[in-house]
Parts: structure tokens; sequence; C-alpha cells
């Protein structure tokens, strides 16, 4: 079913963000809906910082249908053709904005999220 709750896990509240088991930062979800979820974050690696804010928006007004379009805003760029699919217990994005697509699933009771920008985020 094409509704974000399935793929999210928690997201009331401060949560941190993981790269592995380290935590690298911080955020919140600041709007979370069956069809829309917006998170942002920061983030502090090797010594550098920066901002991890993904906001995805299912368009297509059908919660039976396993594909469709959605629009992302990921770092403050918007990707108004991007495309989703259900893949078994993951949500697949397609999006201008990333190289390559993106899944976003429920893990470990928080959110993952692999190949953003070739980085795999643990959300929690």
């Amino acid at each position: 079913m094409a509704t974000l709750d399935p793929y999210f896990g928690k997201h009331t509240g401060a949560c941190k963000i993981y790269v592995g088991s380290f935590a690298i930062g911080s955020g919140n979800f600041k709007s979370f809906s069956p069809v829309q979820v917006d998170f942002d974050g920061s983030y502090q690696v090797f010594g550098t910082a920066g901002k991890f804010a993904i906001e995805i928006k299912l368009v297509n007004n059908n919660p039976g249908s396993t594909s469709g379009p959605c629009e992302i805003t990921l770092n403050g760029q918007t990707d108004k053709a991007a495309k989703y699919q259900v893949n078994g217990q993951k949500l697949t994005f397609t999006t201008t904005l990333n190289p390559t697509p993106f899944d976003v699933y429920a893990s470990n009771g928080g959110t993952q999220v692999d190949n953003v920008s070739g980085h795999n985020l643990w959300i929690g």
C-alpha cells in the first residue's frame, strides 16, 4: 500500500542520525502523515558539518497504489517529477536529485535511508 506509515519507524520527538554505528547528528520530523513526511536534521562527521533535510509527498492520492508520482525535496532542492515504487518492505524513490534510486524502510525501531548521496543513514 502506498502510504508512508509502514516504511518509517519513530517519527516523533528528537531523533539521532547514524551512519553505521556512529551517531553523527540529530533532527526531527517537522510533519508526518500517510502521504507526506518532512525531516530536518544536521550532522557533523570528520570535522565537516552539513544538513540532511528530506521531504517526500506522494501525489497520486491512491493509497492502494504500489507505484506512482511523488515530489521530493532534498536539502532545499525539489524534484516535482520523482517516482516511488513499493519494493517488498521498502519504498524505492527515483529522483533527479540523487544519482541512484534510494530506499526508505523501517528498521530497528527507526527509519533506514539507503543510497542518499552515496550514504546509508539510520534515523531514530
